[in-house]
């Protein structure tokens, strides 16, 4: 790939940006190293999985917090036998390798083709469980030897400590003694190499036998050794001595045992590091919103795309190339673009764009735009980009550019993406005009792709002129005398110089005449070319609009079936609860009444033929209403649980109350008061004592109705049956639409439905803000909510 052009359009910021979030300094440096592909299997190879661990991230099931320290200077001590790693190297070392060892096992779990690609890259990871754990009952993660865990390092250790403390304890008699008060020139000991001294005043330095180590820079201090604890000084150098000769042994048997697997080291190394360096790539495409670019052997085609490095500031472009005329968004329809505008207004941001998105993409990174963009593969991507000039060079601007552009036509091919920045300017008009306009024909021969911009009008007929040639603006707002940096494709671009210089503040006359220099032909050309960008930007507008609609409504359409698979799955759970309690209250009536039956029995009375009859009865009756319900409620799908259906306040229980026995459902009188709390119920021929939990007070002014064998769960809501899942109350007065949902409310809290919509229209909003205030004082109602503007709003 041109050096040149990789510099100009600032890949390796984007690089930089990357290599920020490989967690090993090797992955940072392997991407800044890895080279751009101009083959497509050489931009599947990364780019293919680097999609698909960003879907991993994305739904958090890859940990991107890997420890992986740098091992490169450990891997080269291992490569040679004989050698032993510094502790904290190897500590590193088994780090690397634990992370290692986690990857690989972590990634026979993750899901579907995802797993294969992962174990796939991690394929030449060893298994060194064994290595991992002899280092770590070595050294600490920190890379600390563990010594008290060593037992020949602990014995030194003892025996180093035991003889400083024999040193320490003879030093301290010169500091302790009252002899040797005015000797000592100092409270405490100190060390010089290793060994214990004393600071001896230098003109008492003979009343202290020993070494001297060393003498102060006044003089008037000497450290010396005493006699008394050379021998002790002595035997602690050979104990270090000895500590590292036996830790030297222990780290040459560590490095040994991984010298013996250097070459899966390096194969280890070298997997992880490239997936690091995926993983950094993927974790870039989730943070700065990219896509995969599409692949297409001959048409560019990028929609919505930003330049990664202008951040929040970019201005969404759509760049296209080559699709043929008509195909698609802003399709061109040939080989080139060449495009027209104001200073300022965005047109070299356009081509740094198109060429930066292209190398990202060769280098297997997904690209900041929009789904659906297309980029080809190119073998070369030139440019002449930026001023040109060279004083050490003696070349003008002009001459910069007419060297990079004679070796940019000298290179050019089929599989090339050729980027002109102001064509044919620097020099003069016609002459700069026509060897544009000669270049063009040379690369648009050998089948070159090019995009370029220019202000020269000749370049804009150019592209009319041309089948391959495709003409585009940049959109530019002339009340407010700023670029929108939006591109126009199909339509040639103005300068608006004079416009601008009008409004800036140029004399009125001046721009008088230089209007009326315009008279005439070009004059007819500019308004004829702004009537072309009016129509345009229209055009661009609606086709805007268009998708805006298309996405509301694909939206509204995915949020209306995902509430009706909602609305489904809880009338499956309400159909399930209702007969799951049915079944339940049967067996639970049965139980009551045979109790009733065995209490009967036990208090001496023989239950008469007639009233054995009555509890048959109402058993079966409770079974024949359980099985039509759960027939009923299968066959509607419906999910309407029953209830009592009673109003009024129930009354105490007393003697001659109307009570109905809650789990059969048979309605009696109170005959009087038992034992305990119990009471005595008549129902028919039969009696029975029951418990007060077990009864239910019938109002007084309440007529009963209704079959009294039945149980009177099985009876409907009074008012209709169950509740629905939208009341729709669109067109009724205030009073009805509030009654109604004052019914329904009734209804959901007997069903056990917890959440249900109500649509009542906008309208002038009566309805709304009524039913609003009367949800808000009512005491069942928890929360009260508007759906999301495509399910309706308001």
């Amino acid at each position: 790939m041109d050096a040149h052009a990789v510099k100009v359009l600032e890949l390796a910021r984007v690089v930089s940006e990357v290599a920020t979030l490989c967690r090993s300094a090797a992955g940072a440096e392997l991407l800044h190293a890895q080279p751009i592909a101009v083959d497509e299997a050489g931009v599947d190879r990364v780019l293919r999985p680097a999609g698909q661990l960003r879907s991993l991230i994305t739904q958090e099931l890859l940990d991107v917090g890997l420890d992986l320290p740098e091992i490169a200077d450990a891997i080269g001590v291992t490569e040679k036998a004989g050698t032993a790693l510094e502790p904290e190297a190897a500590a590193r070392m088994g780090r690397f390798l634990r992370t290692s060892q986690t990857l690989a096992r972590r990634a026979r779990d993750l899901p579907g083709d995802a797993a294969d690609l992962v174990i796939q890259i991690l394929a030449p990871v060893g298994d060194f469980a064994a290595e991992v754990a002899r280092i770590f009952r070595i050294v600490s993660d920190g890379g600390e030897l563990r010594e008290n865990d060593i037992p020949e390092l602990a014995a030194i250790r003892r025996r180093i400590r035991k003889l400083q403390a024999t040193v320490e304890s003879a030093a301290a008699k010169y500091l302790t003694d009252p002899g040797y008060r005015d000797i000592v020139n100092g409270d405490r000991a100190t060390e010089r190499d290793g060994r214990t001294v004393l600071p001896i005043h230098s003109k008492q330095r003979a009343r202290v036998p020993g070494i001297v180590h060393e003498v102060s820079g006044t003089g008037a201090t000497v450290f010396v050794e005493p006699q008394e604890i050379v021998d002790g000084n002595n035997r602690i150098v050979e104990e270090q001595y000895a500590y590292q000769r036996e830790v030297l042994r222990i780290m040459r048997r560590l490095t040994g045992m991984l010298h013996a697997r250097h070459a899966e080291l390096a194969a280890t190394s070298d997997a992880v590091t490239y997936f690091d360096t995926i993983v950094a790539r993927a974790e870039y495409a989730r943070r700065n919103g990219c896509e995969p670019a599409e692949r297409h052997r001959d048409a560019i085609d990028l929609r919505n795309a930003r330049h990664p490095l202008l951040g929040r500031e970019a201005v969404p472009i759509d760049v296209a190339l080559g699709a043929g005329r008509g195909e698609g968004p802003g399709a061109s329809g040939g080989t080139a673009l060449i495009i027209t505008g104001p200073n300022t207004g965005g047109k070299t941001a356009a081509l740094k764009t198109l060429g930066l998105l292209a190398l990202m993409n060769q280098l297997g990174m997904e690209i900041p735009a929009a789904a659906g963009s297309t980029l080809p593969v190119f073998e070369q991507i030139l440019a002449d980009i930026g001023d040109e000039q060279s004083l050490e060079q003696s070349l003008s601007t002009f001459s910069g550019h007419v060297r990079r552009q004679a070796s940019i036509a000298d290179a050019a091919g089929v599989r090339t993406l050729v980027l002109l920045d102001e064509l044919g300017a620097g020099t003069d008009p016609e002459e700069g005009t026509a060897l544009a306009m000669a270049l063009l024909d040379h690369l648009l021969a050998r089948g070159t792709r090019v995009v370029a911009t220019t202000h020269h009008s000749a370049l804009k007929n150019y592209g009319d002129l041309h089948d391959v040639v495709e003409n585009a603006a940049v959109e530019f707002d002339l009340e407010t005398l700023s670029p929108t940096y939006h591109i126009l494709l199909g339509v040639p671009g103005e300068s608006h110089a004079l416009a601008i210089a009008r409004r800036s503040g140029m004399p009125a006359a001046l721009m008088d005449a230089a209007e009326g220099y315009l008279q005439g032909g070009r004059t007819d050309a500019g308004a004829l070319m702004r009537t072309l960008t009016e129509r345009e930007m229209e055009l661009h507008e609606r086709v805007r609009a268009h998708d805006d609609a298309a996405r509301e409504l694909a939206a509204r359409v995915q949020d209306a079936a995902h509430q009706g698979e909602q609305l489904d799955r809880r009338e499956g759970e309400l159909r399930d609860e209702g007969l799951t309690e049915l079944r339940q209250l049967l067996t639970a009536s049965r139980r009551e009444v045979e109790g009733a039956v065995r209490a009967v029995r036990e208090a001496g009375k023989l239950l008469e033929p007639a009233a054995q009859e009555a509890a048959r009865v109402a058993l079966d009756h409770l079974e024949s209403h359980v099985a039509n319900f759960t027939a009923d409620a299968v066959h509607r799908g419906s999910s309407a649980t029953v209830g009592r259906g009673r109003a009024g306040a129930a009354p105490p229980l007393a003697e001659g109350a109307r009570v109905v026995v809650r789990a059969t459902g048979m309605e009696g009188t109170v005959i009087r008061g038992g034992r305990r709390g119990a009471w005595i119920v008549a129902a028919g021929n039969v009696r029975g004592t029951f418990g007060a939990d077990q009864l239910e007070a019938l109002p007084a002014a309440e007529p009963v109705t209704g079959n009294h064998n039945a149980p009177a769960e099985l009876e409907l809501a009074a008012d209709s049956g169950p509740p629905v899942l939208e009341l729709n109350v669109r067109g009724m007065r205030l009073a009805d639409a509030l009654g109604a949902v004052e019914k329904q409310l009734d209804r959901a809290v007997i069903a056990g439905l917890h959440q249900f919509s109500i649509l009542h229209g906008k309208g002038e909003g009566i309805l709304r803000d009524g039913i609003q205030r009367y949800l808000a004082d009512s005491e069942p109602v928890d929360r009260v909510y508007s759906p999301p503007p495509q399910a309706g709003g308001d």
